[in-house]
Parts: C-alpha cells; sequence; structure tokens
C-alpha cells in the first residue's frame, strides 16, 4: 500500500510545478501613450527600470487627470495560467489598477497599487508581490487566480502616467511536455505496482 501511496505522490507531482516567469505572447494597449523602447514587449520584458529613474525611462508613459485618457495596457499569455505573483515597475506616486480575465471580455480586479507605497520618493517604483522579494508590498499581494490576460491603467494621481514592467509568475493550467511525462511516469509506476499485488 505504501508503495501504492508513492506512485501516486509521483503521478501528482508532476501536475503540480513550481510557478515561474511566464512570458507573454502579446501585448497590445489603447488609449494616447508614448513608448521608451522598441514595442509594447517592453511591459514584460524582464527589464525594470531602477528605482528613481525619470518615469519615462523604458517604460510607457501617458498623461490625463485621474488616468482619463483611457490608457490600458494588456498582456495576453496565450494560454490559462493560475497566477501566484507579479512584479510591478511603476511612477511612484499615481493609483495603477491591475486586472485579470480568463477570456478578454470580463475582467476581475486583482489589486489597486496605492501611489507612495514604495520606497522610492521619485521616478520609477519597483513593487512585487511576492513575500520574498526585496521590494514585497503587502498591498498587492493577492490569492492564485486563473487567467489568460492582465491589463493596467490608471485610476489617480498626478496626471503622468508610466509602467515600465509587469511581470507574472505563476504554472499553466494545461500541463506542459514535462508534466505530462512525469504524470505518465507516475501512471506506469502505479500500473506496474498493481500488476505485481
Amino acid at each position: 500500500m505504501k508503495s501504492l501511496m508513492f506512485a501516486a505522490a509521483l503521478l501528482f507531482a508532476g501536475a503540480v510545478s513550481a510557478a515561474s516567469p511566464i512570458t507573454a505572447v502579446n501585448a497590445s494597449a489603447t488609449g494616447t501613450y508614448s513608448i521608451d523602447g522598441p514595442d509594447l514587449s517592453i511591459l514584460a520584458d524582464g527589464f525594470i527600470a531602477p528605482e528613481g529613474t525619470h518615469y519615462t525611462f523604458r517604460s510607457v508613459s501617458w498623461g490625463g487627470q485621474e488616468g482619463r485618457s483611457g490608457a490600458v495596457f494588456t498582456l495576453d499569455f496565450g494560454q490559462l495560467y493560475t497566477l501566484t505573483d507579479v512584479l510591478l515597475g511603476v511612477d511612484n506616486n499615481d493609483f495603477y489598477q491591475v486586472q485579470v480575465s480568463v477570456n478578454g471580455s470580463s475582467w476581475n480586479t486583482l489589486f489597486t497599487n496605492l501611489a507612495f507605497e514604495g520606497e522610492s520618493s521619485s521616478g520609477s517604483e519597483i513593487i512585487s508581490s511576492d513575500a520574498s522579494h526585496i521590494q514585497y508590498q503587502s498591498t498587492i499581494d493577492f490569492p492564485a487566480v486563473n487567467a489568460r490576460y492582465a491589463r493596467i491603467y490608471a485610476v489617480a494621481g498626478d496626471g503622468a502616467y508610466s509602467v515600465s514592467e509587469m511581470s507574472f509568475s505563476g504554472v499553466a493550467v494545461v500541463p506542459e511536455p514535462e508534466a505530462w511525462a512525469l504524470m505518465l511516469g507516475g501512471l506506469a509506476l502505479v500500473g506496474a505496482l498493481s500488476r505485481r499485488r
């Protein structure tokens, strides 16, 4: 019986992998904005403007009181993921809302990033929902959620906004080939053990 339990544990270990950075397959935007980079892929390219850097450095930036320029930036992960953490690079003195969606049409608010919560007193701010990260902010920590899309936009601030990074970590909802191999190996082990009995 212990052998069967061990084999079953191996089977399900393949299905539950550790969270890792998610690569967005597409980034899009609506509204009026400027970009200091090649294209919108800079939103999730892993480069975060250092804290205190001018807010438009390697970022998308836009203006308008209370975020009313209509600028909304959306990442498409290409498939459904269980999102566990996010790392943001934003202008330090503004409020940003982050929402997620499974289908791109119905959106749920994940959190609102509050102005002046981080350590930077000007320019770019780095914040993370990962409790082990040096820039951890509990106010953006969220429970794991399934989503294919994520978007960010300004909801309040000084009228000059920017985002240099919005990188999510998580686990693919549909197992990847390595996970399938582990699960099949676990099934084969369960089958062999039960046949032996």
